[in-house]
């Protein structure tokens, strides 16, 4: 749910008013969030097991699988070379979740900067297992390897392609936000990263919209 990224520089002097984008753009509402110090009580951690040198093969599965449906598609532009390289950098860290019967339930990821941050990249369950309390297991186990290494603070940034609840279900799990922005991407389901079926909550706008009226606009579809 949280691709990785850089805190951009701000911008003053935004219009008031709406913008049509071109077709073939997203535009993604981004929050900013940090904590700065372990949230007491979250929860029962699942168990983590870091993957320094993943197969290349199923991790793509288990990052498509968990985050194609919020548009993720890192690994669909990396080679498996790439992939390898990625996580070479020990400041790279790669998690899977499992319950105590060592069920696979979820990933994440985060980035250990060379200012004592930790920034969260991705983080995600199953789709099957959303909704049934997994979630904050999963973060506890991901706030408990981040905060081992004692940093000043661990931040990530939510969009608005993730569920409606993620900002308060980040709240919950001691995270405040600390800036808003806005990103505009190239749709990948149309740049042909992801399938075209996938995240369909998100609309498919590949054509531009034309200034006819809506009758001429239906005849020149049909």
């Amino acid at each position: 749910m949280i691709p990785e990224d850089t805190m951009p520089a701000e911008i003053t002097d935004l219009a008031i008013g709406y913008r049509r984008l071109p077709a073939g753009k997203l535009a993604n509402a981004v929050t900013w969030m940090e904590a700065r110090a372990p949230q007491p009580d979250l929860a029962q951690p699942l168990a983590m097991i870091r993957i320094t040198t993943p197969d290349c093969a199923p991790y793509r599965a288990i990052f498509l699988e968990i985050g194609a449906p919020w548009l993720w598609d890192r690994v669909s532009e990396m080679s498996d070379a790439e992939i390898t390289e990625h996580f070479a950098d020990p400041r790279q860290h790669l998690y899977y979740g499992h319950d105590e019967s060592g069920v696979h339930l979820g990933m994440f990821e985060f980035f250990v900067a060379d200012s004592n941050e930790i920034e969260i990249t991705y983080f995600g369950l199953f789709p099957s297992l959303t909704g049934r309390g997994f979630g904050k297991r999963l973060m506890a186990g991901a706030l408990e390897q981040a905060w081992r290494l004692k940093p000043s603070r661990v931040w990530l940034h939510t969009s608005s392609f993730d569920h409606h609840s993620v900002i308060g279900f980040y709240g919950a799990c001691g995270f405040v936000p600390f800036a808003s922005g806005f990103e505009i991407v190239d749709d990948p389901r149309i740049k042909g990263t992801l399938p075209r079926n996938a995240a369909p909550q998100i609309p498919l706008i590949e054509a531009e919209w034309s200034s006819c009226s809506p009758e001429n606009r239906q005849i020149a579809r049909a």
